[in-house]
């Protein structure tokens, strides 16, 4: 034990100071400090392996069964004479959601009162039991504008009802109503305009079919609300919604100042950007005496009625 702590005493290099037992035990500090380094580095390897094999991922909110949006403007207009109403979203499960858009027939008397009262008239008594009195509702109401104002003033109609994947509509007047499925636009709805008579007797030998088109009076209403008997048109049976399904009630503010490419490329966005993108586009046009504008667009996230 004597020769050991001799040894463990003598200088670990000749003319110095520092001991053989000084080496060893920075040596085995140095040792136990790298050891220690070592199961902490191993430590939290096993660690962020851990938490790449049970990652923690937030779900997604999932969408809403339906999306809406709107747009309104004057345009040149010295006034606003188109008018929309929309049903209570919070009702939508029970009652299906009601979506109503009037263009106010200007250079006529009050167009702008009569589209608001239509508007809201409508919205106010929904919902109701049988879709069939609709048609039978925008006769009467027809009749009781046209007792106050004798056809002098008016208004068009196109309301939409959505119960599930379930579609129903009423038009009467120019107001368009579009549906964009799968990249195509199609228009579920026929203006009732006077071009339509006019071709219909082009037809049948009156004159020729292109004079139709040029009549002065072609683009004029045939049918509107404020007429002493109207016609609406409606699909007598709903049809059904496929997911994805994008559909456009507008005022001619609209459709008369786009092209219909126009209308497609913005409907293919969610509905506020689309909203967005139909006035961006309409106000680009310029178009002198650009008439009021109104949009309601509505995107149907639900599943199909097969499903």
């Amino acid at each position: 034990m004597e020769h050991v702590l001799s040894w463990l005493s003598k200088p670990l290099f000749p003319d110095t100071f520092i001991r053989i037992w000084m080496a060893i035990a920075a040596g085995a500090v140095l040792l136990l400090t790298l050891i220690l380094v070592f199961v902490l580095i191993r430590r939290k390897k096993k660690r962020g392996a851990k938490a790449v094999e049970e990652p923690i991922t937030e779900r997604p909110e999932p969408l809403p069964e339906l999306e809406l949006a709107n747009l309104q403007g004057v345009g040149s207009r010295e006034e606003q004479q188109d008018a929309f109403g929309i049903s209570r979203m919070n009702r939508y499960e029970e009652d299906g959601l009601l979506a109503v858009l009037c263009d106010g027939m200007g250079g006529m008397a009050e167009g702008g009162m009569i589209a608001a009262e239509t508007a809201s008239e409508l919205v106010g008594i929904f919902p109701w039991a049988d879709d069939s009195d609709i048609p039978g509702w925008a006769s009467q109401r027809s009749a009781r504008v046209y007792q106050q104002f004798r056809g002098h003033g008016g208004t068009t109609l196109v309301a939409v009802l959505l119960k599930g994947a379930r579609l129903s509509f009423w038009c009467v007047g120019d107001s368009d109503l579009f549906l964009l499925r799968e990249g195509k636009l199609y228009g579920l709805n026929i203006r009732q305009e006077y071009k339509n008579e006019l071709v219909l007797r082009a037809l049948d030998g009156a004159f020729p079919v292109e004079e139709a088109f040029y009549d002065p009076q072609a683009g004029a209403l045939s049918e509107y609300i404020g007429k002493e008997e109207v016609k609406c048109d409606y699909n007598r049976m709903p049809f059904s919604l496929q997911p994805e399904d994008v559909l456009l009630l507008c005022s001619d503010g609209v459709s008369d100042t786009l092209t219909l490419k126009q209308i497609r490329e913005a409907m293919a966005l969610s509905p506020q950007v689309c909203c967005d993108k139909l006035e961006e586009e309409i106000l680009a046009a310029g178009k002198p005496g650009q008439d009021n504008y109104t949009a309601i667009v509505l995107k149907y996230h639900g599943k199909g009625e097969k499903e």
